[in-house]
């Protein structure tokens, strides 16, 4: 009987070749992950009798849609309280939109919350980014059904189905409310946009009477120094012209960029100055506003 012939031990995919395999090729590498953007402002220094709706008020018309909840549809605001559970002036303020962020600080930070009828400020408010901070992640903590419409993952779950359903309708929602703004309420101006001079120039009304400058001729300097200090907050102030013939109290502000004259615009345009409601807007060219020839040399000297 012959004895059986051995069997070298034959790899499983198949005798080997001396011709190498061409390599396979790589899988494509998925991009990395975009940095998350912070979409919220942590707020101090708010009266301690202001509510949520107060809040949404002024810091959605400075710095733009601001996100709501999943479910309810509530503004993402959220009004901290003390042990005993009274406000105590802190606030987060989630927005919809990053570029929210840099106009509410740049419109908000250091101004007052609400002026009252009297003409005297009220809670001087200090505004900063809130990204990665406690204030943040405490707040997704405690409202777990706010991820996700700024960027945020959820965690998945059986309704994970149905929740991105709703958060592409959220979505849409206020994608649609940033298309309701007006050209001049846009909360988001174009930059590098080349602007003309005009486009610098801030006219504000009802800064003065003539009754005032009659009686205090000195009131004229005191006016202007006061309109370009606050003014110079927005950015920088190359000019100020005081219209003293006007008896509608016209100033104009001209700044060395358009971006800080349409700033000057959203903060100035219906406060209190002096007890007077301002109106503020875009010069055109095309005003030809009276002033007296004594404030001509201070005026050529700044």
């Amino acid at each position: 009987m012959t004895p059986p012939t051995k069997r070298k031990d034959v790899p499983e995919d198949g005798p080997q070749s001396d011709t190498p395999k061409p390599a396979r090729p790589n899988k494509k590498q998925k991009a990395p992950p975009q940095p998350k953007q912070n979409t919220a402002v942590y707020v101090t220094g708010l009266p301690l009798d202001a509510t949520v709706d107060e809040v949404y008020e002024v810091f959605s018309r400075k710095g733009g849609v601001i996100a709501e909840e999943i479910d309810s549809g509530a503004p993402r605001i959220k009004l901290y309280t003390d042990s005993e559970g009274k406000f105590k002036g802190d606030a987060l303020v989630v927005f919809f939109k990053p570029q929210s962020v840099e106009m509410a600080i740049m419109l908000l930070d250091d101004t007052d919350f609400r002026i009252t009828a009297s003409g005297v400020g009220e809670g001087r408010m200090h505004v900063q980014a809130a990204d990665s901070s406690y204030k943040k992640v405490q707040y997704d903590k405690e409202n777990p059904d706010a991820a996700g419409q700024d960027g945020e993952k959820r965690p998945k779950n059986n309704s994970n189905s149905r929740d991105r359903q709703k958060i592409i309708k959220k979505t849409q929602k206020l994608d649609a409310k940033l298309a309701d703004w007006d050209d001049d309420d846009d909360p988001y101006p174009p930059r590098g946009k080349a602007a003309s001079r005009w486009d610098k120039t801030v006219i504000l009304r009802h800064m003065f009477t003539l009754e005032e400058l009659e009686e205090d001729p000195a009131a004229l300097l005191d006016i202007k120094e006061d309109i370009r200090e606050e003014c110079a907050k927005l950015g920088t102030v190359t000019n100020v012209v005081l219209f003293d013939e006007e008896p509608e109290g016209i100033v104009s502000v001209k700044f060395q960029d358009a971006e800080s004259a349409q700033a000057c615009i959203h903060v100035m345009h219906g406060r209190s100055f002096d007890g007077r409601i301002v109106e503020a807007f875009l010069a055109t060219g095309r005003e030809r506003f009276r002033k007296s020839k004594k404030d001509q040399h201070n005026e050529h000297s700044e």
